[in-house]
């Protein structure tokens, strides 16, 4: 009498199914926060990036900062 494959699968023994890590999920630095694209002058751009090395500084900060001011 021959064997099927299905006849072999049902004569595995199953393991023991393993068991998936739990970790907390991490609260992203960026999770605040949303990207947008624009395009800038490029001399305004080379004076915004003078001015954040100028005040040991990035230029997302700096750009917060105008735009916060603005929408005072």
């Amino acid at each position: 009498m021959a064997t099927g494959a299905f006849d072999k699968l049902k004569q595995v023994t199953p393991k023991e199914t393993p068991k998936q890590k739990i970790v907390p999920v991490k609260e992203r630095k960026r999770d605040n926060e949303s990207s947008y694209t624009l395009w800038l002058d490029k001399d305004l751009l080379k004076a915004l990036k003078l001015k954040a090395v100028e005040e040991n500084d990035n230029v997302k900060n700096l750009v917060e900062q105008a735009i916060r001011l603005y929408l005072k």
